[in-house]
């Protein structure tokens, strides 16, 4: 009987904190859609990484590099959330972001709900060929990007 006990309360354990776990709701919003709603799209590699904060090396921009320094500092306004993200250090994203400030730092947010994903994770479809990685397709319709312009890491204003 005490084994059923054990088993029972280690159930209602598991189950209850199985309850605990969420996963971020989103609605399905479609790459043009998401493109549009990001003030930045760009690809890069995390460098570092600090509770819910990474530096990010900038590889190419789609979206808003012309204002995007080399090494940006990307911060989770999720973290805690639902929707909060685990960049991997030494890993490489496209980033769909938007520009945030606190005092003097410029620092961006990952958009939660729109396509910010590891490089070569998710095939596009395409009409009429092949599947793209999601990478490709924003190059294939964005063309193929930009280096970023700017240096600085703590700039106080965008350009």
């Amino acid at each position: 009987m005490t084994n059923l006990t054990r088993l029972l309360v280690l159930a209602i354990s598991w189950m209850w904190g199985a309850g605990a776990a969420y996963a971020c709701s989103c609605d399905p919003v479609s790459l043009e859609a998401g493109f549009d709603r990001a003030q930045y799209v760009f690809a890069g590699k995390v460098v570092r990484a600090d509770h819910h904060a990474w530096l990010i090396e900038v590889e190419r921009a789609w979206k808003g590099g012309e204002r995007l320094a080399r090494t940006i500092k990307l911060m989770d306004v999720y973290a805690t959330l639902d929707c909060e993200f685990f960049f991997q250090p030494g890993r490489r994203y496209v980033f769909f972001a938007i520009l945030a400030k606190g005092g003097r730092e410029v620092f961006y947010h990952p958009q939660a709900c729109n396509w910010t994903r590891p490089l070569q994770s998710t095939r596009v479809p395409v009409e009429g060929s092949e599947p793209l990685w999601l990478e490709d397709f924003i190059a294939r319709e964005h063309g193929p990007g930009e280096q970023p312009r700017a240096d600085a890491l703590d700039r106080t204003s965008p350009r």
